[in-house]
């Protein structure tokens, strides 16, 4: 996501101006607003975005917009092609005019002389795979988006977080360290804590350990995001965030893990714990109370759903969840269907 300050943000929705700010919000989503009103009728805008626009939650308003209120008569689809050095998401190049829509869009692609060609062509009722999310699906693949939609997911049993940003904090600490700075290849008394990335693990276990500097001045105080100790030190389902869903089960070494990753602990391991990443999580993604959802998750074991999200049908139903996205987002852990069965 895009960093901008909290008084930035802030700001932006005190305006008044924007209606597609939801939940939590990418920088490029009132861009893209503010260009279509600047609009003047048969007007077209266009901007080289973040994928995610026609797939991730947060992006939810503006794609109603988009297609509610403006005919968007092309989108480019870069998804998987590196268009900027640094940048780890994927794009798309929507085209969009201020006009009466004509229900007709085309989904084009780079071809290998790098020239944009037109793919395929959908009508809005084809290009939104799920009225529910408004997700747009740029292929010709069919997805099942209401497949086990009966179900419970897997947010009604755990808390899903990211791991810690390692660097150090931008306006408490800045520049006095650096990831690199924090990790050992060996253990010492100052690097005391087994630490893991997603690079490091493999379905059910793990390839390589090393040791960061932990209980310390420096860490975790002063990272950048530090989350809390207790997402570490209960058994946990732990996840990558890029191509196929690959899961591991740490219910011995309480592994430390970077952002990298992801932590799925049961809600029932963190009762009487409070903080504000719980309590947002909570407020923006759960269907269910705490207390519910703590009740719930005294009916699974992690090692049923260590099976269930290891198998191949689980990288099926990730791919209808992500809209042919290469990464995997938390909303995409959360909204994992999954069975209560009998022990």
């Amino acid at each position: 996501m895009v960093e901008t300050n909290q008084d930035g943000r802030r700001a932006i929705i005190e305006s008044g101006r924007f209606t597609t700010l939801y939940q939590k919000w990418d920088l490029y989503i009132p861009f893209i607003e503010i260009g279509l009103q600047f609009l003047s009728i048969n007007g077209t805008f266009t901007m080289i975005v973040p994928y995610p626009l026609t797939n991730q939650t947060y992006a939810k308003k503006l794609r109603e917009l988009i297609l509610n209120q403006y005919d968007m008569f092309e989108i480019v689809d870069l998804n998987g092609i590196k268009i900027f050095e640094n940048a780890t998401v994927s794009n798309c190049i929507p085209f969009i005019t201020k006009s009466n829509s004509n229900n007709i869009c085309y989904i084009s692609h780079i071809n290998e002389h790098k020239q944009i060609i037109h793919s395929l062509k959908k009508n809005n009722s084809a290009l939104v795979q799920d009225e529910k999310t408004s997700v747009w699906n740029l292929t010709e693949e069919k997805r099942e988006t209401s497949r086990h939609s009966e179900m419970n997911v897997l947010g009604d049993f755990c808390y899903i977080s990211v791991g810690m940003v390692l660097n150090s904090d931008e306006k408490t600490a800045k520049g006095e360290f650096s990831k690199d700075d924090l990790i050992s290849e060996t253990y010492d008394a100052v690097h005391c804590r087994k630490y893991i990335e997603a690079k490091d693990i493999e379905r059910y276990g793990v390839k390589k350990i090393r040791y960061l500097e932990y209980n310390t001045e420096r860490c975790p105080d002063k990272l950048r995001r530090p989350t809390f100790r207790e997402l570490y030190e209960n058994h946990k389902l732990m996840f990558n965030r890029l191509g196929n869903l690959i899961v591991f089960y740490d219910d011995k070494e309480k592994f430390l893990h970077s952002d990298s990753m992801y932590s799925a602990v049961l809600w029932k391991n963190l009762n009487g714990i409070q903080n504000n990443s719980i309590k947002a999580s909570i407020k923006r993604y759960s269907r269910y109370s705490r207390k519910e959802m703590e009740v719930y998750s005294k009916q699974i074991d992690l090692r049923y759903l260590l099976g269930i999200l290891n198998s191949r049908y689980a990288n099926v139903l990730l791919s209808y969840l992500r809209g042919g996205d290469y990464h995997i987002y938390p909303e995409h852990l959360r909204n994992f269907p999954i069975p209560l069965i009998e022990k």
